[in-house]
């Protein structure tokens, strides 16, 4: 029962310590500061409910100068248990620990020396004095350990810190993939993809990397009342590209002949030699009808000489 009880109670301090300082690296640093920590609290409150007990009791009985020197002793000794806490718990460099607890060593020292000296000499006249040699070790001590203490506390602060800064850096890393995390604005593929053709608008290359070559673009969007609307810019017959193709039908009737299904068809026509002897022909005549039309002009020239 007891074991068990004794379980829970470690257990309970385990989870305390992940919950505000993190994962302990050792769990003797749990324990032994924890029980410090509760320590130095317990001796502290016992001190005070001491020293309140000897102020009932007149001064001249020898009981009330014992109390108030157990009450110091308590008191004395819980302040550098309750600040030797911090250090143990705490992340900190081994060597702040190491001089944590010379610290404590020199303020038990000084704790010492009130238990030797109080209360017949510590501070007092008329014979030797100790109080002012306690209070110098005591402080010393007290300042090497509070040194050490504040140290950690530092320590834990830039620890947290830095672990806030990486966090925040991770975050904003998985969140680049189109949007960005926070209150940062947020930025759309579409917006990524139409700054960089505004970027590209002004350069001599493609989207390939190529050179871009000056043609002439013909666009045509369907009107209303089978109208078509052409806008034109710099076309002319010789820098416009015109392609030609057959009808559906010729070139399913050739598809045919290719694969043998169809006699190809017997071709009408001339051929080309005929066509040029034809050309040549028609031109002759063209030229004939000129010469004539000119001499016709002459002869009409000269009829209207004599008629005058």
């Amino acid at each position: 029962m007891e074991s068990e009880t004794t379980e829970r109670v470690t257990d309970g301090l385990v989870r305390v310590y992940r919950r505000y300082l993190g994962e302990p690296e050792r769990l003797v640093d749990v324990y032994v500061g924890f029980g410090l920590f509760f320590a130095g609290a317990t001796l502290g409150v016992l001190g005070a409910v001491v020293f309140g007990w000897s102020s009932t009791i007149p001064a001249s009985v020898h009981f009330h100068w014992q109390l108030r020197e157990v009450a110091g002793t308590l008191a004395l000794v819980g302040l550098p248990a309750f600040l030797l806490s911090i250090p143990v718990l705490l992340p900190v460099d081994r060597r702040a620990m190491y001089a944590a607890g010379l610290g404590a060593v020199v303020c038990l020292g000084g704790v010492g020396v009130f238990v030797a000296s109080y209360p017949q000499h510590w501070n007092v006249q008329g014979t030797a004095d100790y109080s002012t040699l306690g209070v110098f070790v005591y402080s010393a001590g007290l300042v090497v350990l509070v040194g050490a203490g504040g140290a950690g506390l530092v320590t834990d602060r830039i620890e947290r810190a830095r672990q806030s800064a990486s966090t925040a850096t991770g975050a904003g890393s998985a969140g680049g993939d189109g949007t960005t995390t926070g209150d940062a604005e947020t930025v759309s593929d579409e917006q990524v993809e139409r700054d960089i053709e505004d970027a590209m608008s002004g350069s001599e290359l493609s989207w390939g990397g190529v050179e871009k070559t000056s043609t002439t673009r013909l666009n045509l969007s369907a009107g209303g009342d089978d109208e078509a609307e052409v806008e034109r810019s710099n076309l002319t017959p010789d820098n416009a590209n015109v392609s030609r193709s057959t009808s559906a039908d010729d070139q399913v009737a050739a598809l045919q002949k290719l694969r043998g299904n169809e006699e190809p068809a017997e071709e009408t026509g001339e051929g080309a030699d005929d066509q040029v002897a034809a050309l040549q022909e028609l031109r002759k005549k063209q030229q004939a009808e000129e010469v004539a039309t000119a001499d016709d002009g002459v002869v009409e020239r000269v009829k209207s000489l004599f008629g005058r």
